[in-house]
Formats: C-alpha cells, sequence, structure tokens
C-alpha cells in the first residue's frame, strides 16, 4: 500500500461537489447548445398591424393556397401573405422573393390600389431573387394575366 492510500487519497474517487459541478455544467451546455439550435416559427401575415420580420431562408412560411411576398431575396426579410382574391394593399413597397401557390395568377402593382408598374404571377411561380414593386396586388379570377 502507498502512502496516499494509506492517508486515504485514491485518485480515482471524485468528492460529490464535483462530481455535482461537472453534471450541472453538463447540463448548461447541452441546454445552450438546443437554445442556440432553435428555429424560428414562422407566421403568415394577414394582420393588419404590418409585417412579419424573419431572417434567413423561410419559404416554408407560404402556405398552400397562398400569395406571399418577402421584403429581402432568398425568401427573407419582412414577409407578407393573403389568400383572398381581389386587389387588395400588401404592407410592402418592394419584393425580393415572391412565391404564388394559389391556383390562379397574381399581379402586383408598384403603387397602391392597383397603380403603377404590374407584373404578372402566373400559379406556381416561385422566384426567390427579384425586385418588383408590391404596393397592391389583385388575384385574378383566371389563370392568365
Amino acid at each position: 500500500m502507498t502512502a496516499g492510500q494509506r492517508a486515504g487519497m485514491n485518485p480515482h474517487v471524485q468528492h460529490p461537489p464535483v462530481r455535482r459541478l461537472r453534471a450541472a455544467l453538463v447540463v448548461g451546455a447541452v441546454a445552450l447548445a438546443l437554445g442556440a439550435s432553435a428555429v424560428p416559427a414562422g407566421a403568415a401575415d394577414d394582420d393588419p398591424a404590418g409585417p412579419v420580420e424573419v431572417t434567413g431562408y423561410s419559404s416554408s412560411q407560404c402556405a398552400a393556397g397562398r400569395f406571399c411576398l418577402w421584403s429581402g431575396t432568398g425568401f427573407s426579410g419582412a414577409f407578407w401573405s393573403t389568400g383572398a382574391t381581389g386587389l387588395q394593399a400588401t404592407t410592402l413597397g418592394s419584393a425580393g422573393s415572391v412565391w404564388n401557390r394559389m391556383a390562379l395568377d397574381v399581379r402586383t402593382y408598384s403603387g397602391s390600389g392597383g397603380t403603377g408598374s404590374t407584373t404578372c404571377w402566373n400559379a406556381g411561380a416561385q422566384t426567390p431573387s427579384t425586385s418588383v414593386g408590391s404596393l397592391s396586388v389583385r388575384t385574378m379570377t383566371a389563370t392568365t394575366c
């Protein structure tokens, strides 16, 4: 038996406070890692209060049967969508990404009330990078603009 063993010192045994500290550090590291990987939930913007600001790629925000606009390219930035027909005002002056998941064509207008230059988005059209005025939109009653 060595002198260290006679004195009650065993290098392989950890004292309870050390084990608790290590366990707390592991739990904290796991919680931090899980929190960092959380993905913010997307939301449709039928709220008249204004657009929902999102970051990163978020084309999954655009549900089937909706026409969606993002202020940034790559489906990023402020988001606006509709599932209604007819002429509507948007909260975005310019769109950087567009996805028409409606069964009908949709026109975007650079001005409010359906004025200004127009762009037609056929049913199913998806464009991750554009620059188009979008102060108002009109869902067409047919599949052609």
